[in-house]
């Protein structure tokens, strides 16, 4: 069936409008699209782009921050607790009827002076006191007694005593030479300061040394458990000033107790010898530049000391 048309209809129909060709471009530019707004854009974008591209550039050259030092994980002793022990005493002690002492220097003593130390009881520790604040160093070998006590609440353990020495010529100055017929001490621990690294050894008397100490065996001290050692270090070449050390176990921690005189070394010197006629050595005295005798030299005198000017042969 054939369909009406809309002239037939009564619909008019209206032609549609012709534009220009170039209806386009004669259209009203947006903001965007006009030069002076580009122009801008570019001016703002420009130096953004350029800081954006310095930053990216100086980035990878920025130092890190320093990495920060952990913290010990095992925690550090209580400074209230002290040291691993405590060392109770230290005294250098003499046998009563110890006949010589040596001096670093000459020594001249006044008639006054002479007389106080012979109204001294002969070898009393009073003589001894009063002759070593004038520097009198112990000939041959000197003993220690040492006292020290554990400062934990558990078990520290003494693993070892080292000795710290420094040594020299024998010392000449004035020689105080009284012999006596007396017999030695003994003492339990000995340094032979003449070797090359001495070691703590065993003394059964002055001669005759064991092996090491603390090779056999260790001593452990708990709270108030004190323990004495008897030191005895020896030298026949040289003068030597040394201190103590303890090696001390403290809860797997190695710690160092120093020992010493009272913040002063201890002091030891060999005397200088020279060959008698048998190939025996004996001391030199005229090494000496000056001497005292007394004891078994002074007989006359009851055996107080007497200055005698050194010689090449034994004081008579």
């Amino acid at each position: 069936m054939d369909l009406p048309s809309f002239r037939e209809q009564g619909i008019q129909l209206t032609k549609r409008p012709k534009y220009p060709r170039n209806w386009r471009t004669s259209r009203p530019k947006r903001w965007w699209n006009r030069p002076g707004a580009k122009w801008a854009g570019s001016a703002i974008a420009a130096p953004v782009l350029v800081g954006v591209l310095v930053w990216l550039i100086q980035r990878p050259f920025t130092p890190s921050p320093a990495p920060t030092t952990p913290r010990p994980t095992t925690p550090s002793p209580k400074p209230s607790e002290g040291p691993s022990v405590v060392v109770d005493l230290v005294r250098v002690e003499r046998a009563k009827d110890a006949p010589t002492w040596v001096f670093p220097t000459a020594l001249r003593l006044s008639d006054g002076e002479l007389d106080q130390l012979n109204s001294m009881s002969r070898y009393s520790d009073e003589q001894h006191r009063w002759l070593r604040q004038r520097g009198a160093v112990d000939p041959f070998d000197t003993d220690v007694k040492i006292v020290v006590r554990g400062n934990r609440d558990r078990s520290v353990r003494i693993i070892d005593m080292k000795v710290l020495p420094r040594c020299s010529a024998p010392l000449t100055g004035t020689l105080f030479e009284s012999p006596t017929a007396g017999s030695q001490e003994s003492v339990r621990l000995g340094f032979d300061l003449d070797e090359d690294n001495p070691q703590a050894r065993t003394v059964i008397n002055k001669s005759e040394w064991g092996g090491g100490y603390f090779q056999r065996k260790t001593i452990s001290l708990k709270r108030d458990e004190d323990i004495t050692f008897q030191v005895l270090a020896k030298t026949l070449k040289h003068y030597c000033e040394f201190s103590l050390v303890l090696d001390v176990l403290d809860g797997g921690t190695l710690v160092e107790q120093p020992i010493d005189d009272h913040g002063k070394p201890f002091k030891v010197t060999a005397l200088p010898t020279k060959q008698d006629k048998y190939g025996y050595p004996i001391t030199d005295y005229a090494t000496y530049q000056d001497m005292y005798v007394g004891g078994l030299l002074n007989l006359e005198n009851d055996g107080k000391w007497r200055r005698e000017p050194p010689k090449g042969k034994p004081p008579t």
